[in-house]
């Protein structure tokens, strides 16, 4: 019962002085630059919102006031976490990369202000590398394509074997994803492909193009697997 007491009469922020909060505050601030920049660095995408990257800094920086306020007050964490309820967030983050950047504000913000500066050093160095290197290296990209290919053909030139041959001598691999033949004796085919050289796409659809028989050649590369 006395610990009890002692913690509910504890003072809201008995352990953190002027000079403590100052630097809590400064460590912070730094912290959710590095996580920002790195979140800037990393995105890939069109989901980009700058009103994200300063909410990281800013989450950071709430979350330590938060911890200085509550310190060991357990009346003052009850109430702070009351107010919190009454509070609706609304926006849903699409992308669950962006949520492992607000728990790292929240932790750090937290780490700060509990005092735990080398922690959350530690921690922010570890957590910016590792995506940092999730980066560089496309890890998880699974490319099992890099381009689509759609292109009208007469029945007769498809049977002749040289427009498989083409796409072999520009292709790793192919795979026909759509077969449509016409009553006219054409037919629509569409392929997935795995280039040998993404960059000589424009060849291909040049070296079809030149082929009698063929017609309404499209070529789509496909830069990145990524979310819109």
């Amino acid at each position: 019962m006395t610990a009890f007491s002692h913690l509910l009469n504890a003072p809201a922020a008995s352990a953190v002085t002027a000079r403590d909060c100052a630097i809590g505050l400064a460590l912070a601030f730094l912290l959710g630059q590095l996580a920002a920049w790195t979140y800037i660095y990393t995105h890939t995408g069109v989901s980009y919102s700058k009103a994200f990257v300063q909410s990281i800094i800013a989450l950071t920086l709430i979350v330590t006031i938060a911890m200085m306020i509550i310190g060991n007050n357990i009346i003052v964490a009850f109430g702070l976490l009351g107010a919190l309820s009454m509070i609706r967030f609304r926006n849903v983050l699409k992308d669950t990369r962006d949520t492992a950047f607000v728990f790292f504000a929240v932790v750090t913000g937290i780490a700060c202000g509990t005092g735990c500066r080398g922690l959350a050093v530690a921690g922010s160095g570890l957590f910016c590398l590792l995506f940092v290197y999730l980066y560089l290296t496309a890890f998880g990209n699974r490319r099992d394509s890099d381009a689509f290919l759609r292109f009208n053909a007469e029945i007769g030139v498809w049977d002749s074997g040289e427009i498989q041959t083409l796409l072999h001598r520009h292709c790793f691999a192919t795979d026909m994803i759509t077969q449509r033949i016409g009553e006219n004796g054409h037919m629509e085919l569409a392929f997935q492909l795995a280039m040998r050289d993404p960059e000589s796409g424009h060849a291909l659809v040049e070296s079809l193009q030149k082929k009698e028989g063929l017609s309404a050649v499209t070529f789509l590369r496909q830069a990145q697997e990524d979310e819109v």
